[in-house]
């Protein structure tokens, strides 16, 4: 549909984020274009609950996986000095890879179509986001991994390691750091002096707000995430720079035509490039890609036939949240839309499923009668189509949930895959004796211990790793498959099928990794 140019109800915004206002929690720092004019830019909430100080559209914040298209660039500005091709393999640029990498290409890790493992989700689950961590060394880990979760090309799963790597290509081949890298090449020729690439959390970096992770009290931590961040989420920018980033996407002066249609070109059924989502909202294309760090997200939406830009920066809401408000801000600017449609009215139904081809489990859930969807540590509201499938119209995601005539066999169908997930019947009558012991995946430098609590009568897991670990609780789901739940900073959710000798272990982004029970000497 065509529609027409943007308007901004400066009284109906200050409405949507009046709610955040407030003088003892983090916020929102907000901006809004129309036509590459700053049109609305305003500050919710505090910079720093401690200071305080208030937050502003010109204050410094992360903006986590939003930095995954400037990396692509980055990329492309490489192959543009033929310096590479997005079809050469990580291998021959990273000739430390295994033999695993050669069947994949530089542009399926741009496009999460790999099917490498995650480095970051293996990290964040062994060793916790607080672990401080050696430059290269989600590199090397990725470098020691001996299998992966999919067969390049066949899927598709978001994946911070690829952004490492593409990271760690940039720096290789242009012989400059990553940070620098950006600087030269993209930051200061569009004119975004208050962006840089910030590659920990402790590096003290001139007016930055503070990072608040929400306690169950409702207090607040310091957000401090451990590992060094570049390409896969690595820059902290402001509201205005962001915004003229979007003006600059109308006439870019850096990156050719070519390499920007890259990056708007889905390569997916859901509408995922080469680290930018393009899909529509409302019947109008949007360009967009949200961020998610410790104690921070990040909100960036382009609406070209409107001229629509929206930036949405926060050091402590959730990132689920802020795609709510960004959909909001684009229904209050754009009055022409067509109506959305309309739910099929249907009841709630509840449950928990397995696949035992992913290791995926999802339960079915309500709410105040509304149907609710978890996956791993996050409930989602869920929409009832009109086929009666469900969706999540909060995620970038193209998953479509049936539930069987028997109410016994789930089928998911996302990224052109179908899975089907069977109905268990959960016990809690388990052996816990059986699968106490330690294990290990050697390749993955990664070990597990499960214990029986002392005094509790419960089974502990101690997922552990060169540089730290987690320690989970176990709860029985069904026969040889259980649920550990943990955190520190981050609720954790990973599910172990036990067999063959061991277990394998399924996260969000990890697909049954392998671990052998340990011989005793």
């Amino acid at each position: 549909m065509t529609a027409t140019t943007a308007h901004i109800d400066h009284a109906a915004l200050d409405r949507l984020f009046a709610p955040f206002d407030r003088t003892d929690e983090p916020g929102y720092a907000v901006g809004v274009a129309v036509r590459g004019q700053p049109a609305y830019r305003r500050g919710f909430g505090m910079a720093s609950i401690e200071l305080p100080v208030a937050l502003s559209p010109i204050i410094r914040m992360r903006i986590g996986s939003t930095t995954k298209h400037f990396t692509a660039l980055a990329l492309l500005l490489l192959e543009e000095a033929r310096a590479l091709s997005l079809d050469d393999s990580p291998r021959a640029h990273l000739p430390e890879l295994p033999s695993w990498a050669d069947a994949m290409t530089l542009r399926q890790l741009l496009a999460h179509t790999s099917g490498m493992r995650d480095s970051l989700d293996i990290l964040l689950h062994a060793a916790g986001p607080g672990t401080a961590l050696p430059a290269d060394y989600q590199v090397r880990a990725l470098a020691r991994l001996d299998d992966v979760n999919f067969a390049p090309g066949s899927s598709w799963s978001y994946n911070n390691g690829g952004y490492v790597l593409a990271a760690e290509i940039i720096s290789r081949l242009s012989g400059m750091s990553f940070p620098a890298f950006m600087r030269e090449h993209i930051f200061l020729p569009v004119g975004m002096r208050d962006s840089l690439v910030r590659p920990l959390d402790t590096d003290l970096v001139p007016n930055s707000a503070t990072l608040h992770v929400p306690r169950p009290d409702g207090g607040y931590d310091r957000g401090v995430f451990g590992a060094p961040i570049g390409g896969e989420g690595g820059i902290a920018s402001t509201v205005d720079d962001m915004l003229l980033w979007l003006r600059h996407m109308d006439d870019p002066v850096v990156g050719s035509d070519r390499s920007w249609t890259a990056l708007r070109t889905p390569l997916t059924a859901h509408g995922y490039g080469l680290g930018l989502f393009v899909d529509a909202h409302r019947g109008l294309e949007r360009w967009h890609h949200a961020g998610a760090v410790m104690g921070g997200s990040s909100q960036m939406v382009k609406i070209p036939a409107a001229g629509l830009d929206i930036v949405i920066l926060s050091n402590g809401r959730s990132s689920l949240e802020g795609y709510a408000l960004a959909d909001a801000i684009i229904d209050l600017c754009i009055t022409d839309l067509p109506p959305i449609p309309e739910d099929r009215a249907s009841p709630a139904t509840t449950g928990t499923y397995h696949s035992r081809a992913t290791g995926r489990v999802l339960r079915l859930t309500e709410k105040d009668g509304a149907q609710m969807v978890a996956i791993g540590a996050v409930t989602l509201p869920a929409r009832t189509r009109q086929d009666g499938s469900l969706s999540l119209p909060i995620l970038p995601t193209d998953m479509r949930i049936t539930l069987g005539d028997e109410g016994d066999l789930l089928t998911v169908r996302e990224f052109g895959k179908v899975d089907q997930l069977e109905r268990l019947a959960l016990s809690t009558d388990a052996d816990m004796g059986s699968i106490i012991g330690d294990y290990e995946n050697e390749a993955a430098s990664l070990t597990a211990s499960i214990s029986i609590e002392a005094g509790a009568g419960s089974a502990q897991l101690v997922l552990g790793s060169p540089m730290g670990s987690t320690t989970y609780q176990l709860t029985p789901l069904a026969d040889g498959l259980w649920e550990a739940t943990g955190g520190t900073g981050l609720p954790l959710v990973v599910t172990l099928e036990f067999g063959d000798g061991g277990f394998r272990l399924t996260t969000g982004r990890t697909t049954r990794l392998p671990f052998y029970r340990k011989m005793s000497a």
